[in-house]
């Protein structure tokens, strides 16, 4: 049976990478047009709304000199995928 992982940014690793490259929480909020904050809510797991986290990645790019799917990510869920001659494909998580 097939399994799939689903991943999900790591934004707590994002925003670590641009601290130790000598960028402040501030500097990186006020970039992004966000208080810190925010961003701290983002280091303990909180995630940024969709228009926000892309800025952020497009920063971090640029700040890392890495492409888009270098972006730090963690598995989030893993799922079996049951596949079925009528129905198509089902997913379930595990």
């Amino acid at each position: 049976m097939p399994v799939i992982n689903i991943h999900k940014i790591d934004w707590f690793r994002i925003l670590t990478d641009m601290s130790r490259l000598g960028y402040s929480l501030q500097d990186i909020a006020d970039e992004l047009d966000v208080v810190a904050s925010t961003l701290i809510g983002w280091k303990k797991g909180a995630s940024p709304r969709h228009h926000t986290g892309e800025a952020l990645i497009e920063l971090w790019c640029r700040v890392t000199n890495k492409g888009r799917h270098e972006v730090p990510k963690e598995k989030y869920i893993q799922k079996f995928i049951f596949h079925s001659a009528n129905r198509g494909c089902r997913h379930s998580e595990k």
